[in-house]
């Protein structure tokens, strides 16, 4: 289930939120059909944003993913071209490592201290003059032999994915980006907001975690949830009046009171 967090903000403002919003939508419909024709057995799905495939898995059993939209987080480890990037579920896996070519329309700069990424999109068999056609792309043959009809990534979203002790204790590089972060709820401090951290076992600085209106669905402390949204620093007036929130005197001032000018991620989406 997608718990969708509706805000006014403008459309330039939510664009790639809202792409990103439309993805996890489409797959799951996906998941529901999937699992009604299955019975509803209660088995997870691989392809919830929640719980996304990895890298070595569209690597190593590429018939299960041909044709199929996906969600992978992971490390680019080199860029080919400019649209174009290697996955690897990390530095030392020997697994060779995924093709991935960007039809976002958003330039990928690779991150630096070790940050993953989130990319959403198709799993193709990576054949040079279909993608070139399809995407209107003009890649450099010599730079591919090795990717040739194995599957490649054609990328819709990509947004930095990192934990949420990152971001809390290096804000100043995610501040005004989308993210994608996934972590365990800590806090349900408010029905406003909630706090993130990794998960039980190494804490860090935890995230807090703005709704820009209350779940449908309760969110419970220890669940696993993936938020996508934006990294500000806490500036009440500010969010206030961007988000149009109309909060409390007493919200506001103990929102004031715990966050002022600490980064905050205010959520569009939340995928449990």
């Amino acid at each position: 289930m997608t718990y969708q967090i509706e805000t006014d903000r403008s459309p330039k403002r939510r664009g790639v939120v809202q792409s990103i919003w439309d993805v996890g939508v489409i797959s799951a419909l996906v998941i529901l059909a999937f699992s009604a024709q299955a019975g509803n057995n209660g088995q997870q799905n691989a392809y919830s944003p929640a719980r996304p495939v990895t890298a070595a898995q569209v690597v190593s059993s590429p018939r299960d993913f041909i044709g199929k939209t996906v969600t992978i987080r992971s490390k680019p480890t080199q860029r080919l071209e400019a649209n174009s990037f290697k996955l690897k579920d990390g530095l030392f896996s020997q697994q060779e490592p995924l093709l991935v070519v960007n039809t976002s329309g958003t330039p990928l700069n690779l991150p630096a201290d070790n940050v993953d990424i989130q990319v959403t999109g198709r799993v193709r068999d990576f054949v040079i003059s279909d993608i070139e056609r399809d995407y209107n792309l003009n890649l450099n043959d010599d730079l591919y032999g090795g990717y040739v009809r194995k599957p490649v990534l054609v990328a819709d979203n990509i947004a930095l994915a990192p934990q949420p002790n990152q971001v809390a204790q290096a804000p100043q590089q995610y501040y005004g980006k989308t993210v994608a972060v996934t972590g365990e709820v800590e806090k349900t401090n408010t029905p406003i907001l909630i706090t993130l951290h990794k998960d039980q076992f190494i804490r860090g600085r935890s995230l807090p975690v703005l709704l820009t209106s209350s779940p449908k669905v309760a969110i419970n402390k220890g669940q696993q949830v993936a938020v996508v949204g934006e990294v500000r620093p806490f500036v009440a007036n500010d969010i206030e009046r961007e988000y149009n929130f109309a909060w409390d005197a007493n919200v506001k001032r103990q929102l004031e009171a715990e966050y002022q000018n600490t980064p905050v991620l205010i959520a569009e989406a939340v995928y449990p």
